[in-house]
């Protein structure tokens, strides 16, 4: 069991994840809630080479410092859905763009200047919202977050102010159904709201007896998707007159996509490519939006319901194939300008190694990250390529989450 001591702490800056960081004695600290500038009593743990704080008390707040708008973020429910809601929201995008820059110059060994970062309205942004449920022994069921340092602690939400208003009304819908909800003590609900409507996505569960019932007293909901323990997800109900696959791929900040989305289609047309591989495509979205500009485009995308989606919407030459991205780029090589929008965990390294020895290289290859680590990495793993531009993105106020558009051309052009 590590030792704790506690120590007076002056915060220096904000980490990914979200902690500020301060140092103890040369050994770095991170404490989640703070603020740079703050001088706070915090207790501290080694774990490994550094040092893990609990905020104790702020004795001077830094001047970034701001009270939480909403309530649940302080104890005793000390949400774990936001990260930085004591933050002033420019001082939260300063700290985004320090991220991703340091994420550079400390995994790509990359020097570049410190992004510019666009954001839109900091509140009732989230077009989703995922929720765990628990059923007490005399069967009501309460629905809310996890507490950030207590993954077992769920409180029972009554707001949230960053996400919009027809999210949360969906899930009162759902919690005044809760009676009809799977059998099973502890689930886990996401809401999405995709054109307008709101559609679940529910984990756990046994069994699911009383489905027709929760079907009658959720009459708004548009579609239900249901993944029982041991099972794979499947669609249990669909009201929609179109089955776009919205299960997985709708957007969390409609808006500030939009803006990202189109800035990705502008940066790619400006190469004016004959072909572009669209990789980790999703549903077609920037696929569709090249091809209506006559960019014959080969979007590739594992989920095959949104690659299905996709290929609806792009006229031939263009095609959506699905498959691994990996096993299909070889295939699809040379092109114009290159795609890369993965996952968390980046692309597979053997994307980044073809991409280093294509022959020709494309002009561009536009990288969208939701993960600044993982971005640098992959930039990392690319050696031939420099950085001809970055660009952040804050689809996530109040959180620690940032979006970033990385724009790479091959040394030798």
């Amino acid at each position: 069991m590590a030792e704790t001591t506690v120590a007076p702490l002056e915060i220096a800056s904000i980490a990914a994840g979200g902690d500020g960081v301060a140092r103890l004695d040369g050994l770095v600290v991170f404490t989640p809630r703070t603020a740079p500038g703050d001088l706070v009593d915090a207790s501290v743990r080694v774990e490994g080479r550094v040092g893990r704080g609990t905020l104790e008390q702020v004795r001077r707040p830094g001047a970034s410092r701001v009270a939480a708008t909403c309530p649940h973020y302080e104890p005793p429910d000390r949400c774990g859905g936001c990260q930085l809601q004591h933050l002033g929201i420019e001082a939260q995008r300063e700290a985004k763009r320090t991220i991703v820059r340091d994420s550079f110059r400390r995994i790509a060994r990359r020097e570049v200047d410190l992004p510019a970062i666009r954001g839109g309205d900091p509140w009732r942004y989230r077009g989703t919202l995922t929720l765990a449920i628990r059923r007490a022994p005399d069967g009501t069921v309460r629905a809310g977050m996890r507490a950030f340092d207590d993954p077992e602690a769920v409180f029972a939400l009554r707001d949230c102010p960053i996400t919009a208003p027809p999210v949360l009304e969906a899930w009162r819908g759902i919690l005044a159904a809760g009676a009809h909800l799977p059998a099973g003590d502890r689930l886990r609900g996401t809401v999405r709201l995709a054109d307008g409507r709101a559609m679940l996505v529910l984990e756990g569960g046994r069994s699911w007896d009383a489905l027709d019932a929760f079907l009658r007293a959720v009459p708004g909901l548009a579609a239900i998707w249901w993944q029982a323990d041991g099972h794979r997800r499947r669609l249990v109900a669909d009201r929609r007159t179109e089955a776009a696959p919205g299960a997985s791929f709708a957007q969390v900040n409609p808006a500030m996509a939009a803006v990202l989305h189109a800035t990705v289609v502008e940066r790619a047309m400006r190469h004016a490519p004959a072909h572009v591989v669209d990789a980790y495509s999703g549903t077609g979205a920037t696929a569709v939006a090249l091809a209506a500009q006559g960019v014959r485009v080969t979007a590739i995308e594992l989920d095959e319901e949104a690659s299905a989606w996709s290929a609806r919407g792009l006229p031939s030459p263009s095609r959506a194939i699905a498959a691994r991205v990996e096993d299909m780029l070889p295939r699809h090589l040379p092109a114009d300008v290159v795609i890369l929008n993965p996952p968390r965990a980046g692309v597979d390294a053997r994307v980044a190694a073809l991409l280093a020895e294509a022959a020709p290289a494309p002009r561009a290859i536009i990288y969208v990250s939701c993960d600044p680590a993982t971005l640098a990495r992959d930039v990392s793993r690319l050696p031939g390529w420099r950085v001809h531009a970055l660009e952040c993105f804050d689809l996530f106020p109040q959180t620690a989450h940032v979006e970033t558009v990385c724009e790479l051309h091959p040394e030798a052009a």
